[in-house]
C-alpha cells in the first residue's frame, strides 16, 4: 500500500494530535491513573487521548517512547474493560465493538494474565449483547482470529468457552492468512498481509459499525488483526524481515525487539487495579 493512502487515514483519524496541547484532564490524568468502580469512564477517554498523543508522532518519527505510549494507551482500555466486567452495577458502559482489536492487542502485548482476563471479559461482553439483543458481529473476522490466537496460545484450554458464540467461518481472506502466517512462502505471505491492509483501510472508511470492525481512531490507524499474526509469526521463529509494505514495515522493528512492557505509571495503576479486584 501507498504511504499516502494510510497518511491520509492517520490525518483524517487524529488531526487533533498534530498541535497537540494537553488538556487540564489530561495532565491531572497523568498524574493520577488510579482506576475504582467510580471513575473507570475517564479512562475511556483518556486512552483514546493517550493512543493519539503517542500514535501521531510515532507515525511521523518512530521512536520506542511512542511506541510504549501505544502500548500504554491498550493497557489503560484494557483496564477500563476489565473494571466494566467486574462491576457489578455496570455504572457505565464498555462496548463490544471495540474488544476484538483490544484483545487482539492484549494478545501482542499482554502476558498470560492479560490474556486471560481479556479473554473472559470478550466472552462477558458478547453474553451482555446476547441478553440485550444485540447482534454478534465480526464472528468471521477480528473477533474469531482474536480466540483463534488465544487458543493457540493457551494450548486451547478455553477453547470450549467460545465456540458457541462463533457459528460463522472465517471470510476466505482471515481463513488464508490464518493458515499461512507460517509459511515458508514469504511473497505468498507478503500477498496476504498487504491484501488484509486493503481489507482494513477499505473497512475503516466505512462509519456503519454493524459493517466495519474498526470503529474508533485507534482501530483504524493501528491494525492489531494484521499486526498480532506478524507478531504470532515471529514468535514462533519465523523471519518477519521481509515485510516490506510501507504501512506495516514501520511496525516490524518494534515487534522484532518484544519490548512491550508499560510505562511505571500505568504498570502500577494496573497492578493496583488487580488488588482492588482481588486478581492474583
Amino acid at each position: 500500500m501507498k504511504k499516502k493512502v494510510f497518511d491520509r487515514l492517520v490525518e483524517r483519524e487524529l488531526k487533533k494530535f498534530k498541535n497537540y496541547v494537553m488538556s487540564d484532564f489530561m495532565t491531572k490524568f497523568i498524574m493520577d491513573m488510579s482506576i475504582d468502580y467510580d471513575n473507570y469512564i475517564r479512562h475511556d477517554t483518556a486512552s483514546g487521548n493517550y493512543f493519539g498523543m503517542h500514535f501521531y508522532p510515532f507515525w511521523h518519527n518512530p521512536n520506542q517512547e511512542d511506541f510504549t505510549g501505544i502500548i500504554d494507551s491498550f493497557m489503560l482500555e484494557y483496564m477500563v474493560c476489565t473494571m466494566y466486567t467486574h462491576d457489578p452495577e455496570k455504572k457505565f458502559r464498555y462496548m463490544l465493538v471495540g474488544a476484538s482489536s483490544l484483545f487482539l492487542g492484549i494478545l501482542m502485548f499482554g502476558e498470560e494474565r492479560e490474556r486471560d482476563i481479556m479473554f473472559h471479559s470478550m466472552i462477558s461482553l458478547i453474553k451482555g449483547d446476547i441478553d440485550r439483543g444485540y447482534s454478534n458481529n465480526y464472528q468471521d473476522t477480528t473477533h474469531q482470529e482474536a480466540f483463534l490466537l488465544y487458543d493457540i496460545y493457551t494450548g486451547g484450554k478455553n477453547h470450549d468457552l467460545w465456540t458457541p458464540y462463533i457459528t460463522k467461518p472465517l471470510t476466505p481472506l482471515y481463513q488464508d492468512c490464518m493458515d499461512n502466517i507460517l509459511s515458508d512462502d514469504e511473497e505468498k505471505v507478503k500477498t496476504l498481509l498487504s491484501d488484509m491492509l486493503e481489507y482494513h483501510v477499505k473497512q475503516s472508511n466505512n462509519d456503519n459499525f454493524v459493517r466495519s470492525e474498526f470503529t474508533f481512531a485507534s482501530q483504524r490507524v493501528f491494525p492489531t488483526e494484521i499486526l498480532a499474526l506478524i507478531h504470532y509469526r515471529h514468535t514462533q521463529g519465523k523471519s518477519i524481515d521481509f515485510i516490506d509494505d510501507k504501512i506495516l514495515s514501520v511496525f516490524v522493528p518494534y515487534i522484532k525487539a518484544g519490548i512491550f512492557r508499560p510505562s511505571p505509571a500505568v504498570e502500577k495503576a494496573r497492578n493496583d487495579m488487580y488488588v482492588l479486584l482481588g486478581i492474583k
